[in-house]
């Protein structure tokens, strides 16, 4: 999977060609791919947070416990 910034200029370049599209259905199309790479960009945004939340759980899980 690549990068939450690789995702977003995959979807800037689908706005270019929206943009530089003649036909209002390929506009549509390209708008609806760029829509769908951002979907993914927050989607690895999201993981990675989640991801770096259970790490700091599982050292924290790790540590033993305090003596009394």
């Amino acid at each position: 999977m690549g990068t939450t910034q690789d995702h977003r200029k995959c979807a800037e370049a689908c706005v270019a060609m929206a943009r530089a599209a003649d036909d209002d259905k390929d506009k549509v199309l390209w708008l609806t791919l760029a829509q769908s790479w951002v979907r993914l960009a927050e989607h690895v945004a999201h993981v990675a947070e989640t991801d770096e939340s259970a790490e700091g759980d599982d050292a924290l899980a790790a540590e033993p416990a305090g003596e009394d």
